[in-house]
């Protein structure tokens, strides 16, 4: 586990991600996940381009069917990894599918 202090000073930087739109590049199903992430599988994960940058993300609030190269996709905050009640709950950037699925 992180330690608190370390954990609150990255939530406090989430807020410059948030609701940033961008295009999906490629995407995969991950099957066997890192520590911390086993009770996800399996999950969505892909390469997403903003704006000459291009970030690894988790894909949530869809179906691998619904996805598409160059679909358009905006930045949200979820909960990450899996804590227990005594830990900190960590907060993450992933992306979902803009609605209505447009394209960029």
């Amino acid at each position: 586990m992180s330690s608190p202090v370390k954990i609150w000073r990255q939530h406090k930087k989430l807020h410059n991600y948030l609701n940033k739109v961008g295009r999906l590049v490629v995407w995969t199903k991950i099957y066997v996940a890192p520590a911390g992430f086993e009770h996800q599988v399996p999950y969505l994960a892909g390469i997403v381009q903003f704006n000459g940058e291009r970030l690894p993300l988790q894909i949530v609030d869809c179906e691998e069917k619904d996805l598409k190269p160059n679909l358009k996709v905006v930045t949200v905050i979820r909960k990450i990894g899996k804590a227990k009640s005594e830990d900190v709950i960590e907060y993450g950037v992933k992306v979902k599918p803009v609605q209505g699925g447009s394209r960029v």
